[in-house]
């Protein structure tokens, strides 16, 4: 809107020194007119003097009319782009008005997704806490004595270890 303001602001100013342009040219054929006649009246040739005369004027005027043709392009051309700019603003207001709304979406999404992790996290500790208390429940009262590993499962222990980690036969 401010921009529109300024241009049509801009535009009124170029009137005006139109308007003023052409007064001062006014005077100024005025005073050329005066001087032309008292020229030609000095020679005797108010007539040749007289169509000299006319002669600039109707080429001032149309200099006049053609500065005025081009304004009026420029009015129509200052409209166009006023429009231009109003169906751009349009278009970004919907877009971000579109935005908006997709962020206030996804925000609603991330906290239901937040809200059902809390939950799902709630329920797994829930299921844990029952294991242990059926596994407490379930165990004798005096722990069992810890068997010592047999030789075949050392060894699928020790190759399982060195696939992991290397053997220490093997150089670093």
């Amino acid at each position: 809107m401010a921009g529109s303001l300024l241009s049509e602001s801009t535009l009124a100013e170029r009137d005006m020194a139109l308007v003023l342009r052409e007064a001062e040219l006014n005077r100024r054929e005025a005073a050329l007119g005066r001087a032309e006649e008292a020229r030609a009246e000095d020679e005797g040739s108010l007539a040749r003097a007289s169509s000299a005369l006319e002669a600039e004027i109707e080429a001032r005027l149309l200099e006049v009319e053609r500065r005025e043709r081009e304004l009026e392009k420029a009015e129509v051309a200052l409209g166009a782009q006023r429009d231009r700019l109003e169906a751009v603003r349009r278009e970004y207001d919907s877009r971000r008005d579109a935005l908006a709304e997709r962020t206030r979406e996804v925000v609603a999404e991330r906290n239901r997704l937040r809200d059902e992790r809390a939950q799902l996290i709630c329920a797994s500790l829930e299921l844990e806490e029952r294991e242990r208390s059926v596994e407490v429940a379930a165990a004798p009262a005096v722990p069992a004595p810890i068997a010592a590993p047999e030789p075949a499962q050392q060894s699928a222990d020790a190759d399982w270890w060195s696939k992991q980690l290397g053997s220490p036969l093997e150089a670093a």
